[in-house]
């Protein structure tokens, strides 16, 4: 796609890359942490299901945003915070109900 027709940019790309290497380097670390990360979220979904990975996504976004919010000086809305509400009530919920399911694994485990 990148280099099959006339229009296409891949060629501005590489040239661009050729004249400032600096920016090659970083995206070749920017592909590598992609990759790497695309590694971590399979292990994760192959070892504790896409409940968790979904969590553990949900959770960093919504770190990432009100940290980003808080540093930048650009606050949230009231509505916006009314989200990160939700969000983190809805993860907290989430999470005691799991919680809940393990301790009555454990119980049930006990009795027998």
């Amino acid at each position: 796609y990148m280099f099959g027709w006339p229009q296409a940019s891949g060629y501005e790309a590489v040239q661009f890359c050729q004249q400032h290497p600096e920016a090659a380097w970083d995206i070749f670390f920017y592909c590598l942490c992609g990759a790497v990360g695309q590694n971590f979220i399979f292990l994760t979904i192959s070892r504790f299901g896409s409940l968790t990975n979904t969590t553990i996504t949900t959770t960093r976004k919504f770190v990432s945003i009100v940290v980003s919010s808080l540093l930048s000086g650009n606050p949230l809305s009231p509505i916006q915070w009314g989200s990160v509400v939700m969000v983190f009530s809805g993860l907290s919920y989430q999470i005691y109900l799991k919680w809940q399911k393990l301790q009555r694994l454990q119980k049930k485990r006990k009795t027998t």
